[in-house]
């Protein structure tokens, strides 16, 4: 009773609070999920970063566009239509990201309170898609992040490797591709961050243990990695 009680007193307020402790408080967000409205904050600041950084990176993603339709030596007609092509979807693309981050967000939600099920992590799909609303923040510091780097280097991007700067081991390694690439540059300092509060916060909603918590958010990390890593296997490389 003194905890429906308690929150009850929470307000829309406690929702944004919540919001911006997950960066170093995860158990103060896990206590404000309950608030009113608490999932929708994030999903706001995910749209608005998503897109603005979508619109900043599109000049990078048409340069890469372009390099890619040069090396295949198409006939001048069809240079034409491919870089149209080009234009249109980097157009769009800034739209969709964010629509694209918010479905894999409501899925891993629902994986992981299924997951969690069967480990006895008990919260409901509403709370783990408010905190992972709230911890997915921290991602999309890091796209702010790459979006600083490649604006500070002003370095001309010909390949997808150059527009993915390294935030992880890989920042201490030269002249590596492929999966090994994948794997380093998805376990990015951010990545990691993320997903240390994700654990601790989803482990103090469902009032359970950290390493009943993190077992429930499995499919919310190995997916994406599976993902990065067969997207760098088929990514050509900057030196050729």
């Amino acid at each position: 009773m003194q905890e429906q009680k308690s929150e009850r007193r929470l307000s829309v307020g406690d929702g944004i609070i919540g919001m911006l402790n997950a960066f170093v408080d995860p158990v103060g967000t896990a206590k404000r999920i309950p608030a009113p409205l608490s999932w929708l904050w994030p999903v706001i600041v995910l749209i608005v970063v998503y897109v603005v950084v979508g619109a900043l990176t599109s000049p990078y993603a048409i340069s890469i566009g372009e390099a890619q339709i040069a090396q295949r030596g198409l006939p001048p007609e069809q240079v034409e239509t491919a870089r149209k092509v080009v234009h249109i979807i980097a157009q769009v693309t800034p739209i969709t990201t964010p629509v694209f981050v918010l479905l894999f967000q409501a899925l891993f939600a629902w994986l992981t309170v299924a997951i969690g099920s069967v480990a006895g992590v008990r919260a409901k799909f509403r709370d783990v898609f408010s905190l992972m609303g709230a911890c997915g923040l921290i991602v999309a510091l890091q796209s702010i992040a790459t979006l600083i780097v490649l604006r500070v280097k002003g370095d001309e991007i010909t390949t997808q490797e150059q527009l993915t700067p390294p935030f992880g081991l890989d920042i201490f390694l030269q002249n590596i591709h492929g999966a090994l690439l994948g794997l380093l540059n998805f376990f990015s300092i951010f990545e990691i961050w993320y997903l240390v509060v994700l654990t601790i916060g989803l482990a103090a909603l469902a009032k359970t243990t950290k390493g009943k918590a993190f077992f429930a958010i499995t499919l919310t990390w190995v997916v994406p990695l599976l993902i990065k890593v067969v997207q760098a296997m088929l990514q050509p490389s900057a030196s050729g």
